[in-house]
């Protein structure tokens, strides 16, 4: 009975770091999935409304703990300093970390679903890291094309 009892702590001593590493890794998979659908869904969005909508992602820093996906619609006037969001979204910063944002931070689709913002050729790439404060980290590149 001893023997199969240390066995078993063994085996659990064992297995306690990986079922953490794998918990870090899926939480990060996980909020990179969010920052997909919420920009899938703010597409859709403006589709429905046949009105610009616009994702705003707002960095951890300092104090704050957790990164936000702002979803703004429709997008205000120029000179409107930083408009309320409709929707937002938090995002652990312990799970993942920002390497690549669109200029200004946001992405913008139109009516017809088609990304006005950042305009032309630039890029609109998203890329993050995780699990943050890991010894290995993957990336994750989220893309949204004209």
């Amino acid at each position: 009975m001893l023997i199969v009892l240390a066995i078993l702590a063994l085996a659990t001593a064992v297995s306690i770091p990986w079922l953490s590493r794998m918990s870090r890794r899926n939480e990060f998979r996980s909020a990179a999935s969010e920052i997909q659908s919420t920009l899938l869904a703010a597409r859709m969005r403006a589709v429905q409304r046949n009105a610009p909508a616009s994702v705003l992602v707002v960095a951890a820093s300092g104090a704050s703990s957790a990164h936000q996906l702002q979803t703004i619609e429709p997008d205000p006037p120029a000179p409107t300093p930083t408009p309320n969001p409709s929707r937002t979204l938090a995002l652990s910063s312990a799970a993942l970390t920002f390497l690549t944002l669109p200029a200004a931070n946001k992405i913008t689709f139109d009516g017809n679903g088609r990304r006005i913002s950042p305009a032309g050729g630039a890029s609109a790439d998203i890329v993050v890291e995780g699990p943050a404060n890991a010894s290995i980290r993957n990336q994750i590149t989220i893309r949204t094309s004209l």
